[in-house]
């Protein structure tokens, strides 16, 4: 699809920005699976429908470089929509009635960290480090301009955290990287841009910290299904 692939160039030009991020460029490709991965969207190359106007599904990042490749630079992934990432968010998406279709799936650190530290590590120092941020808010532009997404939904307070970095003004209770924050305004409506709402990643289920109306599966459905009314979707 042309637009994903002007998307891929884009971001190929792009250096990694930091030693702990490793870019896609040189590597194979996933046929279904989140944003730079893969396609971003749930068909893969089968999609007709570029989501223009639709919803922006955000992650992290795509996990790390032994997760992803052998040794060898091949792929390790063999069943590529049986993880609890995929099963948990079409779950949710056909709870909220939002069309798989017209989503794209992406991350907000588009590459790939190296070795094998908990992610929640990186996320915290990537908030925090100017050329990472500046990196990859680049790239989001981007990838939001193309998109034009009237929701845009993130998978976990580090996503959220990282839209709070784009959307300062609309969105500083996100910054903290904490759920007692988020779940003061859990959905929030940008003026002239987009209605973001915050939900936990749903390979890491973390309901238990949120506030009690988001602390079940339908508590988290509602939440979007109600942000997607707001997009008007």
């Amino acid at each position: 699809m042309e637009e994903i692939d002007s998307l891929r160039k884009h971001l190929d030009r792009m250096e990694a920005p930091d030693e702990s991020l490793r870019s896609f460029s040189d590597l194979p490709r996933m046929k279904y699976a989140f944003f730079p991965g893969g396609d971003g969207l749930y068909l893969g190359p089968q999609a007709k429908r570029y989501p223009r106007n639709g919803v922006l599904i955000l992650g992290s990042n795509f996990g790390c470089k032994n997760g992803f490749i052998n040794e060898f630079d091949e792929l390790r992934c063999t069943d590529e929509r049986a993880n609890p990432t995929w099963t948990g968010m079409l779950e949710l998406l056909k709870h909220s009635e939002i069309e798989v279709d017209g989503c794209f799936f992406t991350n907000a650190w588009p590459f790939l960290h190296v070795g094998t530290k908990n992610l929640s590590e990186y996320v915290g120092r990537w908030l925090k480090s100017q050329q990472v941020m500046a990196r990859c808010l680049e790239f989001f532009n981007v990838t939001y301009l193309s998109l034009q997404p009237r929701l845009i939904i993130a998978l976990g307070t580090g996503p959220a955290a990282f839209l709070s970095h784009f959307w300062r003004d609309p969105l500083p209770h996100w910054r903290k990287y904490r759920w007692a924050d988020v779940d003061q305004g859990p959905v929030v409506e940008v003026p002239n841009a987009a209605v973001c709402v915050a939900i936990t990643h749903p390979s890491m289920p973390n309901r238990r910290h949120r506030s009690e109306s988001y602390r079940t599966f339908a508590g988290e459905a509602q939440l979007v299904k109600e942000a997607a009314r707001l997009a008007k979707l």
